[in-house]
This record gives C-alpha cells, sequence and structure tokens, in this order.
C-alpha cells in the first residue's frame, strides 16, 4: 500500500512536485509544459492575481537522492 501511493500517488518537492512514475515513466516534460500553459492562462485571464509576473512550474531537480551516497561509496559502485 505505502510503495503503490509513493510511486503513484505522492508528489514529491525534489522532483518538480510529480511522482516517480510520471517521471521514470518519461512524462515530466509534458506534465512541466501543461502546467506551464495552465498558469499562463491565468495570469492571462487574472493578471491581478499574480503581483510580479506569469507564474512557472516547479522545476525537476537533475538528481535526487533519499541518503546519497558519499563520494567514496560512489567510486566503489563505478
Amino acid at each position: 500500500k505505502f510503495f503503490n501511493w509513493y510511486q503513484y500517488e505522492h508528489h514529491h518537492v525534489g522532483l518538480g512536485l510529480m511522482t516517480p512514475a510520471d517521471v521514470h515513466g518519461g512524462y515530466a516534460e509534458v506534465i512541466t509544459e501543461r502546467r506551464a500553459e495552465v498558469l499562463r492562462n491565468a495570469y492571462e485571464n487574472h493578471p491581478e492575481r499574480f503581483v510580479r509576473k506569469v507564474p512557472i512550474p516547479p522545476t525537476l531537480n537533475n538528481e535526487v537522492w533519499i541518503n546519497r551516497p558519499t563520494e567514496e561509496e560512489m567510486k566503489e559502485g563505478s
């Protein structure tokens, strides 16, 4: 139950508020584009709600770790 929730339902901050299944399934780019479109439309329809500029969706980090290995552990794994 937990792993299903974690993989398919929990939106991780480190993954740009996407699920691991979204990212590993190759959907990250499409999801980010759709979010950007929704935010642009919201800005165009109600610019008074956005103080500075058109909002942008969160970005996907290049690396995400639960327990990042040390440099030594990473060299050993190569």
